[in-house]
């Protein structure tokens, strides 16, 4: 094993539009609710697959007239959503870096979120490239932007780990022949880490 593709919500930061809309909900299951009866969750896909904002927000607008506000209020406040680190993940991507492991990311995001990501998450900075959904649009678990990745980076599937939070994404990856790390926490992944001789 010699590399390792990330992902980056619930992986190195926290994804939690909860912060961005506290101002419109008394609670995150209020919050879950109304997301499922405007299909948020649909919605922010499509921007994750490289849909303008302004696009978006036409769509959402008449769609969803009675909760337009939300769907711009997240789009204003995407730091907040996106400003929380994950403990201990930072420490794990210098570790692996100081080890010479080949680092890559591959996030389903669209751009002004992938920027957020970026501000709060500096040990991207470490990966020598990311995929990012929005600007190929492709997401995941799609097998194409798995071989995107792996092709564009001359890297081969059994040389390398995912680690995503997603069981469908990582079983695209497994579909792809890629070893894949379902993340729940850093100790966990530090384990598995050192157990394929990666730290």
């Amino acid at each position: 094993m010699k590399n390792v593709i990330f992902d980056f919500g619930n992986v190195l930061i926290r994804w939690r539009p909860y912060e961005a809309l506290n101002g419109h909900f008394s609670s995150e299951a209020e919050m879950l609710a109304c997301f499922d009866q405007i299909d948020f969750f649909g919605w922010n896909a499509e921007q994750d697959r490289g849909r303008s904002w302004e696009d978006g927000l036409a769509i959402a607008a008449r769609d969803h007239p009675e909760h337009a506000h939300i769907f711009q209020a997240y789009s204003n406040r995407l730091d907040a959503a996106h400003g929380e680190r994950v403990s201990g993940m930072s420490e794990l991507v210098e570790a692996l870096h100081r080890r010479g492991v080949g680092l890559f990311g591959l996030t389903n995001a669209a751009e002004a979120s992938f920027q957020a990501v970026k501000r709060t998450a500096p040990e991207i900075g470490y990966m020598r490239d990311v995929v990012v959904s929005s600007r190929e649009g492709l997401i995941k678990p799609s097998p194409e932007i798995f071989e995107m990745c792996l092709s564009r980076n001359g890297i081969r599937a059994s040389d390398t780990l995912f680690v995503d939070d997603s069981v469908g994404n990582c079983r695209g990856a497994e579909a792809m022949g890629i070893q894949a790390h379902l993340f729940t926490d850093a100790a966990t992944l530090e384990a598995d880490l050192r157990a394929l001789g990666l730290l």
